[in-house]
C-alpha cells in the first residue's frame, strides 16, 4: 500500500479515536441547565409514582452524562434519600437527609426533545 494513502487514513483514525465515538454519552456536570431540568422532572415523576408518604430527593450525584440522539438523553447515577417533607404538604424546602439514605445508587435516564416540548423518563432503577 502506498504511504500517501496510509498517512491520511492513520490521521483520520487517530482523530476519531481521540474525539471519542460520535453520538456516545459525554460526561457533564450539574451546572448544565438541561441536566438540572431533566433531573428535577425525573424526581417529580418518581415521587408521583412512589407509595412513600414522604418526598424523596437526590442526596448525591455520582455521574451525569448527555447523549445527542433525536434530542438529548441525560443519564444520571444518583443516590436518593427521604426528605422530611410529606407528599401533598406545603413545604418547599425539601432537602434530602443523608441519614435517610436507603438506596446505594440508581440510574435515571431522561429523554428531552425541546423543539417538541417533550420530556420523558426512559429508565429509572430507583426502588
Amino acid at each position: 500500500m502506498d504511504t500517501k494513502m496510509i498517512v491520511p487514513i492513520f490521521v483520520v483514525i487517530l482523530a476519531v479515536a481521540s474525539a471519542g465515538m460520535v453520538g456516545a454519552p459525554v460526561g457533564i456536570d450539574m451546572t448544565d441547565q438541561g441536566a438540572q431540568e431533566a433531573l428535577n422532572y425525573a424526581m417529580v415523576q418518581y415521587n408521583r409514582a412512589s407509595n412513600d408518604a414522604f418526598v424523596r430527593g437526590v442526596s448525591e450525584v455520582f455521574e451525569v452524562q448527555r447523549q445527542v440522539v433525536a434530542g438529548l438523553k441525560y443519564i444520571f447515577t444518583v443516590k436518593l434519600a427521604r426528605t422530611s417533607c410529606r407528599k401533598g404538604g406545603v413545604e418547599t424546602d425539601c432537602v434530602a437527609d443523608a441519614a435517610n439514605q436507603d438506596v446505594p445508587y440508581c440510574k435515571i435516564v431522561v429523554w428531552s426533545q425541546s423543539w417538541r416540548n417533550s420530556i420523558k423518563v426512559m429508565e429509572n432503577t430507583c426502588p
